[in-house]
């Protein structure tokens, strides 16, 4: 008591404010955090982009463009002051920038920060989660005052660094040429962030960018075949833009639940066309966390541009109260998504400067990096027709259980297709599926064969009996959904999990399925089946957050690709349902392939790029002819596209199929559909039989509603979709009618 009465009161109050600090330091505050004294919070943002007189100035001089790097058919110029790069097309004599053509510059009227955009080598997004707010905000390397550092040369091009210190981002990048590409690349290794994480970054966005100017110009996006943004001079599409993730969204991030409106992207590629210049890119490294964003002039600015959005995080759902539904939105610092990011800008001469051109030359990528081969036909003259099979479904049934309904036995399986191969349809791919016990809708049970259908043996009889007509018999197998619970699997340990740690429905942890094939594979083959249809395996990627079978998505693209390995290894053959393109070098048909587009306000048309890309090297069909629709337009566009016809078909209890569960078919009975199933076939064959192993070199409207496809031996296919007949020279075709030209006969 004497001590505390030789200090005034005011001395300790300071002590035990001092010791209180001293505390807080020595148990909350993470000294090893701090790197170099360079404290955690973000610095203050800087002012704004540096004060540049408003015209040419704001853009690189081409005097600063030197010569870095050249191939046969490129030159490649670096402006070292702007990171910026030009490239000169030997063949033609077209000059490409990596910002918006400066030709058009002083006509653009946009002001702000989206004009800084336009200027900047690299935009980027990025989130405070160091506090409560967790809005992700944009700017670019002008806006914030950068650096551009380490430029040195490299064997193909350049490499520098953009150093941004006021939000302490460093950002190094390469881009190179290689014969008639330019590769740019986001070096994952040397990617530094600071207090705030990175959710996106755009390397290069404003690559070709152009005004519309009366040229004929597109934007080509990957929406379900393709389809293309007309460059308008008179846009109202105010912030409407073209933004899809490549392989579909990520449900283990999908923050809402809102249904998918547009199709989802399958294949990495986008593109442009203005006049006699054209591009086509594909997104290599990173394209399984990459955006394709498009935007036509009038939204963001006049210039129309198009992008890969390099995403580096996303916003996910926590839940808190699963009963509740209660949840919050957020991201995730700790886990960023990792690898180089990479862009290949293919670079097309001017009479290829179209969409035709763009397929074409990314037919010619996937023959040269994935090793895609000219198809080998079993039949020169007629072309495979699919004839898939439902062996029984479920329903709503009594109090207990579901409803079994059976369609189709494998001795009805026989009778249907010795009826059709009576008709004269001879070149059959049998697709059988709902064999399983339980039929279609119980996945994850997929052996034995049902009992109810003819169990095993009766499957063995009917291949057998196929095989006597040389008819091929594929089991349809869904791998990626569990409804079943049968054998080994349990939804707790086995299914996946989003980022929150919830498990997502009855999806199925791929690292699950390993034991799983192997098992199936050598059953499969007892039973004699030439391979099996498969429904989910290849179609996209979502990341897994179980503990036992963790996988980004670039490691479930890497384990669907091992998955189908594992058929190919074992001789069974593959056919794919409405694949992406990393599924395309293992599969011999992709059954149900998207032949149309999403009808966004300012996409013109859909075109068949995809079936342009592929016609000659996988076998494909569209809808099944008996669910369409609209049957004869349907039809016709099944030849524009060089689809392979396709049916599904039950044996009997047509009427209670209204009722199934998944399988949701118009008009599946058998006996309705014979005649019509053999004059589709042979209206097929006539036009599609002898070409199914050659290329499309060209597509074109005709006119409002008439297209016309040709393929590489000079043959033509003529479609009119319209409701009034077409002429033009000697070409007369009717209303939703078709023409067959070859060798200038036209029939």
């Amino acid at each position: 008591m004497k001590l505390l009465k030789r200090f005034p009161a005011s001395y300790w109050i300071w002590a035990l404010l001092l010791a209180s600090l001293i505390l807080f330091v020595g148990t909350r505050l993470d000294i090893g955090t701090i790197d170099r004294g360079v404290a955690l919070a973000a610095p203050p943002a800087k002012a704004g982009a540096a004060k540049v007189n408003k015209g040419m100035d704001e853009l690189p001089k081409d005097a600063d463009f030197q010569t870095v790097a050249e191939s046969g058919e490129l030159e490649l110029r670096l402006d070292a002051k702007s990171g910026h790069f030009a490239v000169t097309d030997k063949r033609n004599g077209n000059v490409w920038h990596s910002y918006p053509d400066p030709g058009q510059w002083l006509a653009e009227a946009q002001e702000g920060i989206w004009r800084t955009h336009l200027r900047s080598p690299v935009m980027l997004s990025y989130v405070d989660l160091t506090g409560k707010a967790t809005q992700p905000k944009e700017t670019n390397l002008l806006e914030e005052q950068g650096n551009i550092i380490d430029v040195a040369s490299i064997d193909g091009g350049f490499k520098l660094t953009f150093d941004i210190p006021s939000k302490q981002f460093t950002i190094p990048i390469e881009v190179k040429v290689e014969r008639d590409s330019i590769v740019t690349k986001i070096v994952e290794s040397g990617v530094k962030e600071g207090a705030l994480s990175l959710v996106w970054i755009r390397l290069y966005p404003f690559f070709g960018a152009e005004h519309s100017a009366g040229q004929e110009g597109y934007l080509f996006i990957p929406d379900g075949s393709g389809a293309l943004i007309p460059y308008s001079q008179h846009n109202t599409n105010v912030n409407r833009i073209y933004q899809e993730a490549v392989y579909g969204t990520d449900i283990s991030f999908k923050a809402n639940d809102d249904p998918q409106s547009r199709n989802p992207i399958s294949i990495p590629v986008f593109g442009a066309k203005s006049g006699d210049k054209g591009f086509v890119s594909v997104i290599e490294d990173g394209a399984e966390f990459s955006d394709v964003v498009a935007s036509p002039s009038g939204v963001f600015s006049g210039y129309n541009w198009i992008t890969a959005q390099q995403n580096y995080r996303s916003s996910y759902k926590q839940v808190t109260n699963e009963a509740k539904g209660r949840f919050f939105v957020t991201y995730n610092k700790e886990n960023r998504f990792q690898g180089d990011r990479a862009v290949r800008y293919l670079l097309l001469d001017r009479m290829k400067a179209n969409y035709v051109g763009m397929a074409e030359r990314y037919r010619q990528y996937l023959m040269e990096t994935h090793k895609l081969e000219p198809l080998k036909p079993k039949n020169d003259t007629k072309v495979p027709m699919t004839v898939t099979i439902v062996g029984a479904e479920r329903g709503p049934g009594g109090l207990i259980a579901d409803r079994y309904l059976r369609s189709t036995t494998t001795s009805d399986a026989m009778k249907m297709v010795q009826r059709l191969y009576d008709l004269g349809i001879d070149n059959m791919v049998v697709d059988y599926m709902g064999w399983a016990k339980g039929g279609f809708s119980d996945h994850g049970a997929p052996l034995p064969v049902d009992k109810r259908l003819g169990g095993d043996n009766g499957m063995k009889v009917f291949i057998q009996f196929a095989h006597s007509l040389d008819i091929p018999v594929y089991l349809n197998t869904n791998y990626l959904l569990n409804t079943s619970d049968a054998g080994s699997f349990n939804k707790r340990k086995h299914g996946l999990r989003d980022l929150g740690g919830t498990v997502l429905k009855n999806i199925v942890s791929l690292g699950y399925l390993d034991n799983v094939l192997d098992q199936d594979i050598e059953y499969f083959k007892k039973l004699g089946a030439d391979g099996v249809t498969l429904m989910g395996l290849g179609q996209s990627l979502i990341s897994d957050f179980n503990t036992n079978y963790p996988l980004s998505r670039t490691e479930s693209r890497v384990k669907q690709q091992a998955l189908m390995e594992k058929f190919k290894d074992a001789s069974l053959g593959l056919r794919g349902f409405g694949s992406s393109s990393f599924a395309f070098p293992y599969v011999g048909t992709i059954d149900h392939l998207v032949d149309d587009y999403s009808y966004d306000s300012f996409s013109e048309t859909a075109v068949p790029f995809i079936q342009i890309a592929l016609h000659g090297l996988v076998h494909y069909t569209s809808s099944y002819a008996n669910d369409r629709q609209e049957y004869r337009k349907q039809f016709l566009r099944g030849l524009e596209y060089g689809s392979a016809p396709s049916f599904i078909f039950i044996y009997e209890n047509a009427e209670s199929f209204k009722d199934a569960y998944e399988l949701h078919l118009y008009s599946p009975d058998f006996r309705s559909w014979e005649k019509e199933a053999v004059q589709e076939y042979r209206e097929m064959n006539e036009a599609l039989g002898d070409v199914q192993d050659q290329f499309i070199v060209g597509h074109r409207t005709l006119a409002a509603e008439v297209k016309e496809t040709t393929y590489a031996g000079g043959k033509r296919i003529i479609v009119n979709y319209g409701g009034t007949a077409y002429t033009s020279g000697e070409i007369s075709l009717k209303p939703l009618d078709y023409l067959i030209v070859e060798g200038g006969t036209a029939h």
